[in-house]
Parts: C-alpha cells; structure tokens; sequence
C-alpha cells in the first residue's frame, strides 16, 4: 500500500518525537568515537610499539614523547573515548526503552477504548489477541527510527570510509559480498516476513476456534447429536496442522537466511587477509593500518547486521500498524 511505510513513521514521531531528540543526540555521540577506536590502536603500533631500530614515538603539540609516554597516552586516550562511547550507547539504549513503551502504551489504550465499545465476546477477544500480538513490535520499531540508522549505519559509514583512507583496495575487499547479500538476503526476509504474517493469522484462528469451542457449556454439548463438535474438532485439527506448516516454513527461511548471511560475511575475511597479507608484504601497507583495518571490518558485519534487523523489523511493524489500524477504522480511521 503506498504511503503505508510514512503513515508508520508519522505516527512514531508525532507519539515520540520530544523523546527522539535527545535519543538522536546520544547516537550522534557515538559517531566520533567509532573512528577514535579505530584509529588509536593503529598508532599504538605504528608509533609506541614500533621496533627499536625504528624512530618510535610521536611530537603532540612541540613535545615528543617517548614510546613508553606515547604508550600510555594512546592507551588512556582509548579507554577514555571507549568509555564516553559506552556512555552514551547505554544513555540511548535507556531512551529507546522509554519510546517502546511509550508506543505500545498509546496503542493499547486506543484499542481498549475501541474494546469497552464492543458488545460481541469475539469481538472483544480479537482486540485483545492485537493488543497483546501486534502493538509491541511496533514499539520496538519506534524506538528503533533514530537509532539504529544512526548508531549502526555511521558505523557502518565510518568503518568503510576509514578502509578507503588506509587502502582502497582493502575496502574494496571488505564490501565483495556486500552486492551478494543485498541481492539475496533481502528477497528471503520479504519470504519469511510473509510467512510471519501467515502465522500470526492462523495463531489467532487457531485461538477463536478454540474460544469457540470452549464457549459451549458440558450440559449443551451432551444434547447436540449432530456432527457439529466433531467438525469443530476438524476444523482445530486442520489449523494446528496449517500452524505446524506454516511454522516449519519459518524455521527452514530462517536457517536459509542465517546461513547465507553467516557464509558471505566468513567468506569476507578470505579476500581480507589476502589482499592486506600481500600489500604488508610488499610493504605497501604498515602492519598498524592492517590491524587497524581488521578491526573496521569487524565493525562492518555486525553493522549491516542490525541495518538488516532493521529493514525487517520495518516491514513486520508495517504490516502490523496496518493490521492495527483496519481493527480500529471503525471508530478512528487515523491513529494520532
């Protein structure tokens, strides 16, 4: 449905957006220190643990400091940008948890309002299934807007920038199997959002007919001669088989999809290590810019990672603000 990926975003900031503010500072914060951690360590070993032949140390401001000075200033300047980072990561992540729930208490309330007015059991036990079902992973995606692109994508964005400063062609061989996966990944995660879908459907299918079922007291069901229970234990019998289906086809896409992300981000470091082994060699490359570029790369996997978490928590919660949103149009065709 076109629009429906914004109509998601407006309601997040519109229920969120003072509470983004501050959330947006404290990711912003983490930007800087990514290339610090990446950088210092490669001074550690180009300088301070330089070979004694060689002119180690380094001049800061007309004053030369000798390795075992240099040493420790490098160290202490990483622990502190270490710890400043873990400062501001766990001051978002404090953030993030009070937008979730912000997001998931608003949308509860809504569909209880919409609830009291309700007169129908079923009807009232389906609202309750969205309530509980669909709102908080909604939430989690609202919590998620600012940071994840921010945190995760600077990252993401630094990491290989600061490949491209030491050598092109190591970046270059960072990002090979980036195409791959952008290629492959993203058609199995619509797959498996898919089938997500089907589960949460036949799981509140399954849940009706049991309601159903259950609803008939011991005393009525003794007078019913007909084939009515017996169709109606059909009926349970061939949704927990549909479910057991569904369920096996989530599990098979889940391990499709760990596998080849797992298989494309290890085949990485093959390229990796080859080509940075052979620009060391050749003396193309200091040791302290491979070790430094070791460590960008590992900040690479886990960032696309959560890059594509977040792209499939934004289709999941789509759909599901949109399953919301239908149960409500009766009453309140926008939620606000």
């Amino acid at each position: 449905m076109e629009g429906a990926p914004w109509r998601l975003v407006s309601f997040v900031l519109r229920a969120t957006g003072r509470l983004q503010v501050p959330l947006v500072l404290f990711s912003l914060l983490t930007l800087p220190a990514a290339w610090f951690l990446l950088d210092i360590p490669k001074h550690i070993i180009n300088h301070a643990l330089a070979d004694a032949s060689e002119h180690g140390g380094m001049t800061f401001f007309g004053f030369h400091l000798s390795r075992i000075w240099l040493l420790i200033a490098l160290c202490a300047s990483y622990l502190v940008v270490l710890t400043m980072s873990g400062l501001a990561k766990y001051a978002a992540n404090r953030a993030r948890g009070r937008i979730n729930e912000r997001l998931v208490r608003r949308l509860r309330l809504r569909i209880a309002r919409r609830a009291r007015t309700e007169k129908g059991s079923d009807r009232r036990s389906a609202l309750a299934a969205v309530a509980v079902q669909e709102v908080e992973p909604i939430g989690y995606f609202g919590s998620s807007l600012a940071v994840v692109p921010l945190i995760h994508g600077g990252t993401l964005l630094i990491s290989v920038l600061f490949l491209f400063l030491q050598n092109p062609a190591l970046a270059l061989s960072a990002l090979i199997m980036l195409p791959v996966q952008l290629g492959l990944l993203p058609r199995l995660q619509r797959r498996l959002n898919a089938k997500v879908r089907e589960r949460v459907y036949a799981t509140r299918t399954l849940s009706g007919l049991l309601m159903t079922s259950t609803g008939i007291d011991a005393a009525a069901a003794e007078r019913i001669i007909d084939s009515r229970p017996q169709s109606a234990l059909r009926r349970q019998a061939l949704q927990v088989e549909t479910l057991e289906r569904v369920r096996i086809e989530i599990h098979d896409l889940k391990g499709r999809l760990k596998g080849l992300y797992n298989y494309t981000s290890n085949l990485t470091p093959f390229f990796f290590f080859a080509i940075g082994g052979y620009l060391v060699v050749k003396e193309s490359l200091s040791l302290g810019a491979l070790v430094a570029a070791l460590a960008a790369y590992r900040e690479i996997a886990p960032a696309l990672r959560e890059l594509f978490d977040f792209a499939q928590n934004w289709s999941d919660a789509r759909a599901r603000f949109e399953e919301v949103t239908k149960v409500l149009a009766n009453s309140t065709p926008n939620i606000r």
